[in-house]
């Protein structure tokens, strides 16, 4: 083609090419690629931070929340089971039985003779048939052996005793004898001292249940009302083998009081007085209340505080089966007269 047919090249087509050029040009090479700085992750950080301090207080209430109801069910469990007992047996079941000496009183908390208590008594109304079938009443609790005997009840962990807020406890008693584990409740013996004969008779401090007249009382007995006297609450078990508080199968191990060594009062969650039993874990000196105990309460000066790991104070089951969180700001004469069944308080 001669060069007179060819069309002419403008300035507009040159620029366009160039301007095509440039942009292959900057699509081959590489974009810049922009962080976090330093300052900016720290930044963040500090927000993560700060949320989950907001947000853990929230998480950790609503657990202890669900725990505190668990414990509620247990108790209320417990309650429907000491019912069921009293409608076929007419009484509550008695504090703990003794082999040998059934109508004697103020009998040695480490006797070896001492037999069924009254967790033993309601097994087959918690669903545990076949453990009940198992424990012998005519022998003590301390016979047998791991695979024989009541041992092998009494050495088995009840979950339905056992408070979700407490500290798991695996140790059992082994004072004497090796075979008690431990719960986390325990029935009320009364505005008194828990082994004392004197004090489960006053008609001011006598409870539903008594270790010392190794008794349980009518329905008709309660004056002051099933929906006013505590039935069962909250103790602290140690994961001991020489504290006998929590062990089910031991007669003193499911009991609390209203009074204790001294005859001091025992309000729930006391940090003044102390729990005295008669296999005491022998601490007065550490701080955390609801681990200290007296050296031990073998006679009729024995006690234990109602107890628990809930903020606040403890939870409770009333005669009549309902529940309640007992604070411990409770006045004392209104905890006291809720342990007793006839002192003619409201």
């Amino acid at each position: 083609m001669s060069a007179s047919l060819r069309a002419p090249i403008r300035p507009h087509d040159i620029a366009l090419g160039a301007s095509h050029r440039g942009d292959r040009q900057r699509e081959i090479m590489p974009r810049e690629v922009r962080g976090f700085t330093l300052v900016e992750l720290l930044v963040v950080i500090a927000i993560i931070a700060v949320l989950i301090g907001l947000l853990l207080p929230a998480v950790q209430s609503a657990r202890e929340a669900a725990r505190r109801s668990q414990c509620a069910n247990n108790l209320k469990q417990i309650g429907l089971a000491v019912q069921n007992y009293t409608e076929v047996r007419t009484k509550l079941p008695p504090g703990a039985e003794h082999v040998t000496q059934k109508t004697n009183t103020n009998i040695d908390g480490r006797d070896g003779n001492w037999g069924a208590t009254w967790v033993v008594l309601v097994l087959p109304f918690m669903e545990q048939q076949a453990l009940s079938e198992s424990y012998d009443r005519s022998q003590p609790a301390r016979s047998g052996n791991a695979s024989s005997g009541n041992n092998l009840v009494t050495r088995i962990i009840l979950p339905a005793l056992a408070c979700p807020s407490h500290p798991p406890v695996t140790s059992r008693l082994n004072q004497d004898f090796d075979g008690f584990a431990k719960g986390t409740y325990a029935a009320n013996m009364g505005a008194g001292r828990m082994k004392n004969d004197a004090d489960s008779r006053s008609a001011a401090l006598r409870g539903p249940l008594s270790v010392a007249l190794q008794a349980g009382v009518s329905y008709r007995d309660v004056t002051d009302g099933l929906s006013k006297t505590m039935l069962a609450g909250e103790i602290v078990a140690v994961d001991s083998g020489g504290d006998d508080r929590g062990a089910w199968g031991w007669c003193t191990g499911p009991a609390f009081s209203g009074r204790g060594f001294g005859n001091v009062v025992l309000m729930p969650n006391s940090t003044q007085a102390i729990d005295a039993s008669p296999y005491s874990w022998n601490n007065t000196s550490d701080p955390v209340f609801n681990r200290r105990s007296n050296p031990d309460g073998t006679g009729t000066d024995s006690g234990v505080a109602a107890r628990g790991y809930h903020p606040g104070g403890v939870m409770s089951v009333d005669l009549d089966g309902s529940t309640a969180f007992v604070s411990d700001a409770i006045d004392q004469a209104a905890y006291l007269g809720s342990l007793s069944i006839s002192d003619g308080g409201p």
